[in-house]
């Protein structure tokens, strides 16, 4: 600690100085390491044991699909191999396809959702869903839970260059929402007895942020007036009336 204290008074006090950065230093900044320290340290309460139930219902879909998959294929294969998948779909099957790469024909989630109307290709893109849920969320955040239940992110107070937080080890700021199994995977996290959780977020907040830095009229009234900013900025950039973007 003293030795860091004389670094800091050393190099970065008088560099604060210079770039008038002082008061966000010891005023955000700082007090905001206390804070984050205490998040770490408190954790977030997980319910193991839902958590592991979702798993295994997770992994009879998987087989269930899996199976389905063969049966419409005709015989079974490494549905994860792009190369033996992009056989059965475009060359056994005839279906349409889309660019073809040196390993073979492309399976990536944009040429399967073209597709997607088609049962086996529906299939396909369940089997995927359902492996990485199970995979990389259900098992790997299994695998990270305390001795008390909860899970201790790290969160990275420098690193993302807007000035958001990040978080890894594991990444709690990526569990899925957008499609409506995965978003189940939000029931796991849980308030303690006599708890409860509250979800609160900032509208724009870095455009509003950029709207009062700059002063830009124009972004300043699309806030002031309640407009939807991309549909304000996309139609000042093409010059066409908001109602045609």
């Amino acid at each position: 600690p003293a030795a860091a204290g004389s670094a800091l008074h050393g190099t970065l006090a008088p560099k604060l100085r210079e770039l008038e950065m002082e008061e966000l230093y010891y005023s955000v900044e700082l007090p905001l390491c206390r804070v984050l320290a205490d998040m770490e340290t408190a954790g977030f309460l997980v319910d193991r044991d839902a958590l592991a139930d979702f798993g295994a219902a997770l992994q009879k879909t998987t087989d269930r699909v899996e199976q389905a998959i063969y049966d419409a294929a005709g015989e079974t294969f490494n549905i994860n191999s792009p190369k033996q998948l992009g056989y059965i779909l475009f060359e056994k099957l005839q279906l349409p396809h889309g660019k073809k790469t040196k390993n073979g024909w492309s399976t990536d989630a944009e040429t399967l959702e073209k597709l997607r109307d088609i049962p086996l290709v529906e299939d396909i893109l369940q089997y995927r869903a359902c492996q990485k849920l199970n995979s990389t969320y259900v098992e790997g955040l299994l695998k990270v839970i305390g001795e008390d239940g909860r899970i201790h992110t790290r969160f990275n107070q420098t690193e993302a260059r807007t000035g958001r937080l990040s978080s890894d080890n594991p990444n709690l700021q990526n569990i899925p929402i957008r499609t409506e199994m995965g978003s189940k995977l939000r029931a796991y996290f849980v308030a303690k007895p006599g708890c409860v959780l509250v979800d609160a977020d900032y509208s724009q907040i870095e455009l509003r942020i950029l709207a009062h830095i700059t002063g830009d009229e124009a972004m300043q009234q699309a806030f002031l007036s309640g407009a939807d900013i991309h549909r304000a900025t996309a139609a000042k950039i093409y010059h066409i009336p908001e109602s045609d973007v």
